[in-house]
């Protein structure tokens, strides 16, 4: 679990610094095009890695130590994967502005 927690956190990051930028250039009128195809296509990645790095820290900080709960899992994971499929539907049927 901590490997994972590592890793979600690595790419939000890296990701969410990256999307910072991007606006921040394409504010600004430079890079426009780049900055506006890196963002539709790495929206979905960030939005993983935060839900995933969400979700495993809220399981770090409430599991007893060296106890492993399915249930406790479960609780987290399912509102995290239904909150991503929704999100997922809004990305891909909304119209792009």
């Amino acid at each position: 679990m901590r490997f994972l927690h590592t890793l979600s956190a690595i790419l939000f990051y890296i990701l969410g610094a990256g999307f910072f930028l991007l606006i921040v250039l394409d504010y600004n009128g430079i890079g426009e095009g780049v900055a506006r195809v890196w963002m539709d296509i790495a929206d979905l990645p960030l939005l993983l890695s935060g839900l995933l790095f969400g979700g495993v820290s809220l399981y770090r900080s409430v599991r007893s130590d060296g106890d492993t709960s399915h249930a406790l899992i479960v609780g987290i994971a399912l509102p995290l994967g239904i909150l991503f499929i929704l999100l997922l539907l809004t990305n891909f049927l909304t119209p792009a502005l």
